[in-house]
Parts: C-alpha cells; structure tokens; sequence
C-alpha cells in the first residue's frame, strides 16, 4: 500500500497509508484527528512495504544481492586490470 504525505491545517505535515483508490480522500490527522487534504507536492512512496520513511533506508532484499550490498572500494590491482 503506498505511503502519501497529507497535511492538516493545524498540527502540519504527516505521511499515512491509503490504497490506491482512496488516493485523493482526506485522512484523519493523527494528532487532532481533523480530516487532513493529501500534500500534492510528493510523490507516492511505493515498494517493499516499508511502514514508515525510515524503515526505507534499510535494504529490502538479503545481503547476499548485489543490489542491495554495501559497496566496497576496489582494490588497486582491479583497478589497475581495467586499462
């Protein structure tokens, strides 16, 4: 499910989740409980799903992918293989 960012005219900026169908409805603010309008200004967070933003900062597949590994320097004699 994507994860939009709403704002409510009081308490500010908050992300919540809302299927895709329910794009564009208003959803209650967390702390005021007020309807709060879809902040348009951002795009829809989609993939892995991640509960919150920083849970997106973590890879999402094993460690033995290459996409997702670390990357490590390379080494001076691969480096210098490369010509």
């Amino acid at each position: 499910m994507p994860i939009y960012d709403y704002v409510c005219d009081d308490c500010g900026t908050f992300t919540g989740m809302a299927p895709m169908a329910a794009f564009a409805q208003p959803q209650p603010c967390p702390v005021c409980g007020q309807p709060a309008r879809r902040d348009l200004m951002t795009a829809p967070a989609l993939g892995g799903g991640a509960a919150a933003p920083a849970a997106a900062a973590a890879p999402r597949h094993p460690s033995a992918c290459g996409c997702c590994a670390p990357r490590r320097p390379l080494r001076a004699e691969a480096v210098a293989g490369r010509k």
